[in-house]
Parts: structure tokens; C-alpha cells; sequence
């Protein structure tokens, strides 16, 4: 059952905003720097953005207050890296988002291995411009 549940979408000025906020930022710590932690519940208000990795084995998410989070999946969430939008599945009577939780990315539901406290992701390399002959 569905007691608590929340949808966050991403708009893609949401990411232009966040790609300059990281650079502003300095260096990038790496995924598992920070300590463990939980997410205070999540309402739509309350996620600004979310990066996935590429290969679909963790997410960077970003709350209201600008903090940043990285999460991993107890095996790959394959339609996360193409996902517009995100939902979070709570254990019942819970107000945080934590280990066990369930995010949904698509038609797929991956369940919550590890939050981390983190910094914003890194920057993805940018790819080379072909040259007209």
C-alpha cells in the first residue's frame, strides 16, 4: 500500500542550474564520502533535481535546502539514467526516506541499498565536436 509516496520531476532547467552550481561548487567529493544518512520524507517541493549515474547503479538527488545525497540499489536500476521523473515508496508510518525504501524510475522499482551524504556529481565529460571538411 501506498501511504507515503513521492514524485518528483525534473525539468531540464533544472539540470542547466544544477551543472552551474557544481562548477561554482569546486571539486566534486566522490559517491561514498560522506557519511550514512536518510532523507527527510520527500514531497514534490522537496526534490530540486536527481542525477543517475550511467550504468543505473546509484542517483544523486538534491533536497529543497540544497543538500545532496547519493544512493545506491541493491543491483542496477537499468531505466533510471532515461527516467524524467522519480517516485519513492516509504516503509509505513515513516517520514524519511532510508536503507529498504523503494524508488521507482519507469516501470521499474529499485529498492535502496545505501544513502550517503554527498556533493554535487561529478561533471560528465563533454563530448568532441566533429570538424566539417
Amino acid at each position: 500500500m501506498f501511504r507515503k509516496t513521492a514524485l518528483a520531476l525534473a525539468l531540464p532547467a533544472l539540470f542547466v542550474a544544477t551543472a552551474a552550481s557544481a562548477q561554482k561548487a569546486g571539486p566534486t567529493p566522490g559517491p561514498k564520502s560522506g557519511e550514512q544518512a536518510t532523507i527527510p520524507f520527500l514531497t514534490r517541493s522537496d526534490v530540486r533535481t536527481f542525477e543517475a549515474t550511467d550504468n543505473g547503479e546509484g542517483v544523486y538527488i538534491e533536497d529543497s535546502r540544497r543538500n545532496w545525497y547519493y544512493l545506491t540499489f541493491f543491483g542496477r536500476c537499468n531505466e533510471l539514467p532515461w527516467a524524467f521523473g522519480v517516485g519513492f515508496k516509504t516503509f509505513p508510518g515513516a517520514s524519511r526516506i532510508d536503507r529498504g525504501d523503494t524508488i521507482f524510475a519507469g516501470g521499474e522499482r529499485c529498492t535502496i541499498s545505501s544513502i550517503v551524504h554527498s556533493g554535487p556529481p561529478p561533471e560528465k565529460p563533454k563530448k568532441a565536436k566533429k570538424t566539417k571538411a
